[in-house]
């Protein structure tokens, strides 16, 4: 396989911006998970392909709440088994390194300042755990792709750079939803579908 299987996934992404359309949102994950699939070349990559299908399902839930709070409860902790997923790939190649761990403790430190301030004053108090619960899951996640040991130096930096936007894009649905911040929206799913084409091109460099 070769990088033009990427123009699939972002196809995908530029119709469903475009159009609005759910159902190009799901294409995009899932065709990832195709690359990932039949690129990535070892038992490995299945970890991978499932954080991107359990992806699929909490971006359904969150795309079609209908005024049914649980749905937002249920995709935010499949978004949460996802990043866990996604973490336990990263262990499979895992290598601790110091200085990821300053930085996400430093990050974690500007994290938490900012949830306090502004994300979770006003919110119910099952939201003020899970929240802060799920930026623990994400930086831990951040983390761990900081350690993993690749093949390759491209490898690394594209499936780090991918994990990187979904923490991005996670910020972004905090400080549009619950910080009322609507111009973040904007930046949400572009950054989403850009995770999951960083992840499948980082498999796709691990087969060349």
């Amino acid at each position: 396989m070769n990088y033009a299987w990427l123009l699939l996934p972002l196809a995908m992404a530029i119709l469903r911006l475009k159009t609005g359309k759910y159902v190009f949102s799901a294409f995009v994950s899932l065709s990832c998970a195709f690359i990932v699939l039949i690129g990535g070349g070892s038992a490995r990559a299945f970890s991978l392909a499932a954080g991107l299908l359990v992806s699929v399902a909490g971006d359904y839930l969150l795309a079609h709440q209908k005024g049914k709070p649980m749905r937002f409860i249920a995709g935010v902790a499949l978004f949460g088994a996802a990043h866990l997923i996604f973490m336990a790939y990263a262990l499979w190649a895992f290598k601790f390194r110091p200085l990821a761990l300053v930085f996400i403790a430093l990050l974690a430190i500007c994290y938490a300042l900012y949830l306090t301030k502004r994300v979770l004053p006003g919110q119910p108090g099952a939201m003020k755990i899970a929240l802060p619960g799920y930026a623990l899951a994400s930086l831990a996640g951040l983390f761990c792709a900081l350690c993993a040991n690749e093949p390759t130096a491209a490898q690394r930096i594209l499936y780090i750079l991918g994990i990187a936007c979904i923490v991005f894009s996670d910020t972004m649905i905090a400080e549009a939803d619950f910080a009322h911040n609507k111009k973040a929206g904007k930046f949400i799913l572009p950054t989403y579908y850009l995770c999951h084409i960083l992840l499948a091109a980082s498999c796709l460099t691990a087969s060349l």
